[in-house]
């Protein structure tokens, strides 16, 4: 649970994701069953910007997949996630409906063969599952066609299959899109349907296929290299004196600042407002033992009593819709002001009643000294229903590596601009478990500014506005949950007017 909040929280102002256990529908298609296309309930998905429909069913944007240098146009509401990472790494769209009418599986196939096609693929696929003895089962093949694509060998197979009977009869509809792009190396995109749903579907599902693009893999690197290349200029600019700028004013006589207050709520299938729970955000000046709150003042080492950037937050989720079981986090992430150490505490404490079970995360990044001139990232993790496990450590990368604080305060941070500038950092991803690339694109307009930024390269772009000075407005997540910047006064007076515990 820790490593799961963390990840909220260190991207809950800079992304802006879903809070909690809010998460999209993760059942297959409806009268549909199979489980090696149904998503999985561990991992939240998140959506793509969102885009105005088109005429056609389809997203007026596309959908980029970099580490497949492939893009192309879903249907219009379709939510995506990634499993994995890199280029083998799964990706999964589905209707962002419960259940969808359609699961999606994108992936890059590399053919035992030296050369293939999409055509032979095909018939060895059809011929290996019309050969496997199975009782009670039946598979047919619904529809198939080959085609070019510009330039490209391309092919659509869809096939039924039954299996079982009476309360146990599984059926389905299976439907496989297939793009060349080298010798042995295919795009595929697989489809699960439910048999009442195919005629309606198939055709909106083939638009979409058919829109897929082939980028070059030079462009895209070059691009890369770009925006690796502003980021850490970007970061290289921040002293201290950048870095006191995205504080928090001090309240009157010296108090610390009001934090910032954000709402979680989402829509019912009956479209009434459910709350889903509610955060706070603060960044002070503080000395790097306040990030720690084991540690009494008076324990404080040489190093904890160094100055720098505090930024909280703290999570309150609800786990049922009545608020007798919550969650409630702490996260506490601190940078130095010279940048060069980090250190951050997480604590989760999951509640029903008089019971309780915490789970921590603490994270240090060290400062090069002599004999060791590379820093390192160490993220330990407790929690007390799994065993112990060593910390993890990593090198921490020379260029563009954006702490955990840094990156809370990001849209802070960014310059101003009157065109669309793309950043690139490293950073230590928590619902990944490793450092890993992430991409923010700043897009200014006549309403303000818009943040899209993907946690890694396999993320969906996750969307949110920003007011003038940098701070998140409104973010909508993909499962219908909306976080919105609020008060302290009007949150906790509404949790009160629904009987919602606020203590």
């Amino acid at each position: 649970m820790t490593t799961t909040v963390h990840c909220i929280i260190s991207l809950a102002l800079s992304t802006l994701v879903s809070v909690g256990h809010a998460a999209p529908p993760t059942n297959p298609p409806k009268g549909a069953q199979h489980p090696d296309n149904r998503p999985s309930a561990a991992d939240t998905a998140k959506a793509p910007p969102a885009a105005p429909a088109a005429k056609d069913g389809l997203d007026a944007d596309f959908l980029d997949f970099e580490l497949l240098s492939m893009r192309f146009r879903p249907p219009t509401g379709s939510i995506m996630r990634a499993e994995g990472t890199g280029a083998t790494a799964t990706w999964i769209v589905s209707e962002r409906a419960d259940p969808p009418r359609f699961v999606l599986r994108i992936t890059r196939l590399v053919a035992s063969e030296a050369t293939s096609t999409p055509a032979k693929q095909i018939d060895a696929y059809v011929k290996s599952v019309s050969e496997r003895p199975a009782p009670n089962a039946v598979f047919a093949v619904r529809a198939r066609k080959e085609f070019d694509m510009g330039g490209r060998p391309a092919a659509i197979l869809y096939t039924s299959l039954r299996e079982g009977t009476g309360d146990d009869e599984i059926s389905a509809v299976q439907g496989y899109f297939m793009l060349q792009v080298a010798p042995n190396e295919f795009m595929v995109i697989s489809a699960l349907l439910a048999e009442s749903d195919y005629a309606s579907m198939s055709s909106l599902l083939e638009r979409s296929f058919r829109t897929m693009e082939v980028v070059d893999p030079r462009v895209l690197a070059k691009d890369r290299t770009a925006r690796m290349e502003r980021g850490d200029h970007l970061l290289r600019g921040l002293d201290e004196e950048a870095l006191r700028h995205v504080l928090d004013p001090v309240a009157s006589k010296g108090a610390l600042p009001v934090p910032h207050w954000f709402r979680i709520s989402r829509s019912d299938a009956n479209g009434e407002v459910q709350e889903v729970g509610y955060m706070t955000m603060v960044a002070i000046d503080a000395a790097q033992g306040v990030a720690n709150p084991d540690r009494r003042e008076n324990e404080w080492t040489k190093d904890e009593r160094e100055m720098g950037l505090l930024v909280r937050v703290q999570v309150r989720t609800l786990l049922d819709a009545t608020g007798t079981a919550v969650s409630d986090t702490d996260g506490r992430y601190w940078v130095r002001w010279d940048r060069g150490r980090e250190l951050w505490t997480v604590r989760t404490t999951m509640r029903k009643g008089k019971s309780n079970s915490t789970s921590s995360q603490l994270g240090i990044r060290t400062a090069p000294v002599p004999g060791s001139p590379r820093p390192m990232l160490e993220v330990a993790d407790v929690v007390p229903s799994a065993a112990a496990s060593p910390p993890r450590r990593w090198p921490v990368p020379a260029v563009g590596y954006l702490s955990q604080a840094e990156a809370l305060l990001l849209t802070r941070l960014f310059p101003k601009s009157e065109t669309p500038t793309e950043y690139g950092f490293y950073w230590f991803d928590a619902r990944s478990g490793r450092v890993a690339q992430r991409v923010d694109r700043v897009v200014p307009g006549a309403g303000g500014v818009t943040v899209f930024s993907q946690p890694t390269l396999e993320s969906p772009a996750i969307e949110q506005r920003l007011d003038s000075r940098g701070d998140a407005l409104r973010r909508t997540g993909d499962d219908g949950s909306i976080v919105e910047a609020t008060t302290g006064e009007a949150l906790l007076a509404l949790w009160k007017k629904k009987g919602l515990p606020i203590q």
